[in-house]
């Protein structure tokens, strides 16, 4: 093959590619513009069951329990259930002291979907609530966290996430960048989704749905991705996650190179699981019942995959140029490769954190480095298709 055609080979290839993050780019610059709703203050209080997955998480677990309970929603519509997953520290004593219900699971989990359908299970069997919200045992609520979500799901949203902060957003370099990370997730990504009235994408905790948004079988997700997992299932019903800038709360971010790299790469491997898993069904669904919602569904899925796989072809296409002689056409698309990631990460933390609250803004360290943290996100996604993580490691909190 001459290498005038394996340019064109590699250069199809990486267009093809960037056509999935093209598209996001459309929906980032559509809904800058468009102004976002408010939902109306709703003068009915919905009971919450607030349910919160803790793993031996002795050392933070009163965090989320206490600012729940400290919130301003009214106390006898709202209950705090602590799930204690195989906890062999003292995380259910010090669940109930803070004031908490305590349900202890002793069976074996494969991860958090595992202990969510436990717990939601246990909760509908018992009743007694109109909504349910989660968080992981490492976060801090903002007072007006309930509310802001009562509002949201009695003004026709059924699945709704609020609003994340990184609580040690200056701790280190690597907290930093999830700082950055986050701040693209909720400005770049869920508002500018839900402004235009498509759905946004839930990340792990932080989040709350009426149990009527549920299928049949309850909460059922298999993947390591059950935020992502749900999130698509929703879609495919018909539904929407929306996101409510005024739900806010923090949780805390990995700091060692070794936790960033188990968090990401069970991120990647789950987000593999969620394609394998629901592009079938994604594609029959919207051939059925074609939406443009439904369309950029995956297109939030998929968008990091793009990016991970233009710059993996890249740099194949530099392997093979190199290896046929072609050095100065390698050097081309190495360095339009790099130039692309870089430049575009720069670009997408900069508009992300200048739209972002005043609060817990990372420095200027993590935001000039952050294209560092793309290239490593980028490299798990690879990683995770070649050798995918195996089981569910939790990541340790309080360690500061």
């Amino acid at each position: 093959m001459t290498d005038a055609a394996l340019s064109a080979l590699f250069g199809g290839l990486c267009l093809a590619l960037g056509a999935v993050f093209a598209w996001s780019t459309v929906i980032v610059a559509a809904g800058l513009i468009k102004p976002a709703r408010r939902h109306p203050h709703a003068a009915k209080k919905l009971r919450f069951a607030v349910l919160v997955c803790a793993r031996n998480e002795e050392s933070v677990i009163r965090n989320p329990v206490k600012s729940v309970l400290m919130s301003r929603y009214p106390a006898d519509r709202r209950e705090v259930i602590v799930l204690a997953d195989n906890c062999t520290d003292a995380t259910a004593e010090r669940a109930r002291e803070a004031g908490a219900t305590v349900w202890e699971k002793t069976e074996p989990s494969s991860g958090k979907g595992d202990v969510l359908a436990w717990g939601i299970d246990r909760l509908m069997r018992r009743g007694g609530f109109d909504a349910v919200a989660v968080f992981d045992a490492d976060n801090i609520v903002a007072g007006g966290w309930l509310d802001a979500m009562n509002d949201a799901l009695q003004d026709g949203e059924s699945v709704a996430t609020g609003r994340r902060f990184a609580s040690n957003a200056g701790q280190n370099i690597i907290s930093g960048w999830y700082t950055v990370y986050w701040e693209v997730m909720n400005e770049l990504s869920n508002r500018v989704r839900t402004n235009l009235g498509l759905s946004g994408k839930l990340t792990g905790t932080g989040f709350a749905f009426l149990p009527a948004s549920l299928g049949p079988d309850g909460w059922n997700t298999r993947t390591m991705v059950e935020d992502v997992e749900f999130t698509v299932q929703t879609n495919l019903r018909g539904g929407r996650v929306a996101y409510v800038p005024e739900a806010c709360y923090a949780d805390e971010q990995p700091t060692t190179v070794r936790h960033m790299w188990r968090q990401l790469r069970r991120w990647a491997t789950g987000g593999w699981q969620v394609v394998r898993g629901y592009s079938a069904l994604w594609v029959r669904e919207l051939l059925r019942s074609p939406s443009l919602r439904l369309f950029d569904s995956f297109f939030a899925v998929l968008t990091g995959i793009s990016v991970s796989f233009a710059v993996f072809v890249n740099i194949a296409a530099f392997v093979v140029l190199c290896c046929c002689g072609a050095d100065a056409a390698a050097r081309r698309i190495l360095f339009g490769a790099f130039m692309f990631v870089f430049v575009a990460s720069w670009l997408t933390s900069l508009a992300a954190v200048a739209l972002s609250s005043r609060r817990r803004r990372p420095g200027a360290g993590p935001i000039a480095t952050f294209p560092l943290f793309s290239l490593v996100l980028s490299s798990s996604v690879i990683s995770a298709l070649v050798r995918p993580a195996r089981r569910w490691l939790p990541i340790p909190h309080g360690a500061r």
